[in-house]
């Protein structure tokens, strides 16, 4: 399984550095471009997707961060690569699969990219039982020590917690898993039914009842769960309704 990998960096020899570390130890990632700003960064990969976005806080005016905000509906693995420590928990607020401080120690690269080509993985076991109708598409979920198949039509919401993510389903039952939302996210992207509507939480539009713009605006799902709707999620959410 052939990666695709981007790399936003300001420092050219962290970026060099990077690319060796790549090249050497992940034969199965291929790096398809660099940026070395914000702006240079958010042209790139508008135009190219990736698999996976190795990802500096410090840019210049601007931080990984600003660029993950103008890219919310991109689909890759991010790999946060940065000398600050104190943004770890804000980076995996941002679902990323790693959080790497430089140097770059080449064992934790290997781990990481294990760990992303394994969500693809996850992501392709889906059994369709010999038809491709929605109600009959079950994802491989794995939950501590078996393999889960879930309907793809019992899952109400998708929720972070922490790093990991919950999976609640119809019967009111919920899976916890070992994945940031971003890789459930990842497993999801096939199926249209499913929607981002806060950075901790993807719905099931089957199951929305209403939009309630009270409180900063939340969805309200059939099984009677409030599933609040973050500022850049809000039209979206609306447009579902016709607003």
């Amino acid at each position: 399984m052939i990666l695709k990998a981007f790399i936003v960096d300001d420092e050219a020899m962290t970026r060099d550095t990077l690319a060796g570390l790549i090249r050497k130890f992940c034969a199965d990632v291929h790096i398809v471009g660099m940026a070395e700003n914000y702006s240079t960064a958010i042209k790139a990969l508008k135009q190219h997707q990736v698999d996976i976005i190795f990802m500096d806080i410090n840019l210049g005016n601007h931080t990984g961060f600003d660029v993950l905000d103008e890219l919310l509906s991109y689909q890759a693995a991010v790999v946060f690569v940065t000398a600050y420590e104190e943004f770890a928990l804000k980076a995996f607020k941002y679902a990323a699969v790693n959080y790497l401080l430089k140097p770059v120690n080449h064992l934790e690269l290997i781990e990481t990219i294990g760990r992303i080509r394994q969500s693809k993985v996850d992501l392709a076991a889906i059994d369709t039982m010999g038809e491709n109708s929605y109600e009959r598409r079950k994802i491989a979920i794995s939950n501590k020590n078996k393999i889960e198949l879930v309907a793809i039509s019992d899952v109400v919401y998708v929720a972070a917690e922490g790093s990991y993510t919950v999976l609640h389903l119809q019967n009111k039952e919920s899976i916890m898993v070992s994945k940031h939302l971003k890789q459930v996210e990842d497993m999801l992207a096939a199926y249209p039914q499913f929607i981002r509507v806060h950075r901790s939480y993807i719905v099931n539009k089957r199951f929305i009842t209403a939009f309630n713009r009270a409180d900063n605006g939340y969805v309200e799902m059939q099984q009677g769960a409030s599933i609040p709707v973050g500022n850049n999620y809000r039209q979206d959410v609306s447009g579902l309704f016709g607003n």
